[in-house]
């Protein structure tokens, strides 16, 4: 044979042999599923070949029960907002179809916790809580779950009023195994493995709750509740524009004295605050009986016509913009309102003229 050609016989017979011999891509086996093995001995006597002879054994694959719980997104806040929801992502990772109990933590760390906390699977995974999204009552209510299928689940409550801003609360979503079609929490077999049955193994990893250790059947993560707020802070001063006797030269505040009250509401973190009402509870000695002014306010320059009960800042009293106040004599109140939102870091200011009776 030419020598060129059994090279090239010889080389082609090692890549059959290196392809047959090499390993090939991981198969996940599901539990329960028998896998059996058959050897085969060939063998000669006096160099005639005899029958062959084989052995073959069978073992069952065990079942390894695997979840992983990841966070998906947390929530920023007011107080007082209602159905807040954080996203969570939970897929079973088991070699088996499974259901998950699942738990809401807050953790203990917290200063305060959420009203009505609870559980819906995200029907349409958008992260919000929906009117059509399930509600979780137990394992059942979201049914088996195939291998390497994922639920998203939200926990979803209400937050309280009064919170400051920056208060942050974290809640851990804890997804513990379920045998499939039941409400029985996995366990896992002790002891010695057996060939023939199904036996259970945890393979989590530790979790973010307090005690989710590694491999006990349950895997957790975290995620954030924050309150975004404004944080207002109000100064009242107040100044004497005119009296009967001095008219505006060296006013004093004698009874028929105009006073001229400015309120500067600031914003020094969080949130805009909109929708700004300034309500003055003024002493019974004090009448808004003149709010229908015509006259110029003591600074000189701004003259609000008839009707026109209070003028607002936002330019830290570079210029006013009248506006209607709303006096209340039954209560001796008078209401004023700032139209524009008062960002993080901002003020304005509402005046109104007031007499001494």
């Amino acid at each position: 044979m030419n020598r060129k050609i059994a090279y090239v016989i010889a080389a082609l017979l090692l890549t059959t042999v290196m392809t047959a011999i090499a390993p090939q891509a991981a198969l996940a086996a599901d539990a329960g599923v028998v896998i059996t093995n058959t050897a085969t001995v060939n063998y000669q006597v006096g160099g005639v070949a005899q029958t062959a002879v084989t052995g073959s054994i069978s073992f069952v694959v065990d079942r390894r029960v695997n979840m992983t719980v990841t966070n998906l997104g947390n929530v920023t806040s007011a107080p007082s907002s209602t159905y807040q929801a954080v996203s969570f992502l939970v897929t079973n990772t088991s070699n088996t179809t499974m259901r998950f109990q699942l738990d809401a933590i807050s953790r203990g760390t917290n200063t305060w916790t959420l009203t009505g906390a609870a559980m819906y699977r995200d029907n349409n995974g958008n992260g919000l809580y929906d009117a059509g999204d399930t509600l979780y009552a137990n394992a059942g209510t979201f049914g088996d779950i195939a291998t390497n299928a994922t639920i998203t689940v939200l926990i979803v409550g209400d937050i309280p009023a009064g919170l400051p801003n920056g208060a942050a609360a974290i809640y851990d979503l804890m997804a513990t195994g379920v045998d499939a079609g039941t409400l029985t929490v996995s366990t896992q077999t002790g002891g010695a493995g057996t060939m023939a049955g199904v036996d259970t193994v945890f393979t989590d990893a530790a979790g973010s709750a307090a005690g989710d250790i590694a491999r006990d059947g349950r895997h957790s993560a975290g995620g954030t509740f924050t309150i975004s707020t404004a944080t207002i802070t109000v100064g009242k001063a107040a100044v004497v524009y005119s009296d009967p006797a001095n008219g505006t030269t060296n006013p004093k505040a004698i009874p028929g004295a105009v006073i001229v009250y400015t309120v500067t509401v600031t914003n020094t973190a969080g949130a805009a605050a909109s929708n700004v009402t300034v309500t003055d509870n003024l002493n019974a000695m004090i009448t808004a009986g003149n709010i229908l002014f015509v006259t110029q306010f003591n600074d000189g320059t701004t003259a609000c016509g008839l009707g026109e009960g209070s003028a607002y800042s936002t330019n830290g009293g570079a210029t006013w913009t009248c506006q209607a106040g709303t006096w209340n004599g039954g209560t001796n109140t008078l209401t004023s309102t700032i139209p524009t939102p008062i960002n993080a870091g901002g003020s304005a200011m509402v005046k109104y003229q007031v007499t001494v009776q």
